[in-house]
């Protein structure tokens, strides 16, 4: 991080872009002072991380389920395949304009957002890790007269975790972005919107410090996520 930062600092202080509308990196950290010591920053992050998080666990409350069901059966993995695998391709920003005159500029279309953007991958992870399964261990359970059910919830969905947790790990990440995108194009209230109005009014130096705030935002998260990941699912590499 420091690296990166005298990189900026040097590039913008003697290199090719002197003089121009990029802030220096220390003018760019002075900045985040600024506009940490301001309400409406926090009241900004705060949003966020509410449209991030809610929207992320809505998605794994619904996509997990459903993924798991879709593993449990050849047929419904086959025919939901081509559906999902068409729907995570569409990046959410495409849709904003149809969610804005549904919802309008506000937290519930940021929510939407996230779930649209993380709910088909999650889903696809949980049932490619249900499908994944050791058969070896399948066969040996059946011998030993254990139902279904008990399949299911012994071997199946344990071997499922590493794959959904590969998932929520993307979906954190994916979630952060959307809710800034969200304000930015949207103008739902967020880091975004915060974002888009220093820039139009001719604030590089805050902009880039809002962009600073995200990536500690957003590193915050992963971090949290990768060590949950550990404590929970103590027998896979983190």
């Amino acid at each position: 991080m420091l690296g990166f930062l005298l990189i900026w600092q040097a590039a913008t202080t003697f290199g090719p872009l002197v003089g121009g509308s990029l802030p220096t990196a220390l003018q760019a950290v002075l900045s985040l002072g600024d506009i940490l010591a301001e309400p409406d920053t926090w009241e900004a992050i705060g949003k966020t991380v509410y449209m991030a998080l809610t929207g992320l666990f809505i998605s794994i409350c619904l996509a997990i389920p459903v993924g798991v069901l879709i593993g449990l059966s050849s047929v419904a993995f086959k025919s939901s395949k081509l559906v999902f695998d068409f729907f995570k391709v569409i990046p959410p920003i495409v849709i904003i304009p149809i969610v804005i005159l549904v919802l309008g500029p506000t937290s519930e279309m940021g929510i939407f957002l996230v779930v649209f953007a993380t709910f088909f991958m999650l889903a696809s992870q949980a049932a490619y890790g249900v499908r994944d399964t050791d058969p070896v261990l399948l066969d040996t359970m059946k011998c030993y007269g254990l139902s279904k059910f008990d399949q299911i919830i012994h071997a199946r969905i344990p071997g499922a975790l590493p794959f959904i947790a590969v998932g929520i790990r993307i979906s954190v990440a994916a979630s952060m972005i959307v809710a800034v995108v969200a304000g930015l194009i949207g103008g739902a209230p967020s880091l975004g919107r915060e974002m888009l109005l220093y820039q139009s009014s001719g604030q590089p130096g805050k902009t880039f410090a809002t962009v600073l705030v995200f990536g500690l935002l957003g590193l915050a998260f992963a971090r949290s996520w990768a060590f949950l990941q550990r404590k929970l699912i103590f027998w896979t590499a983190a």
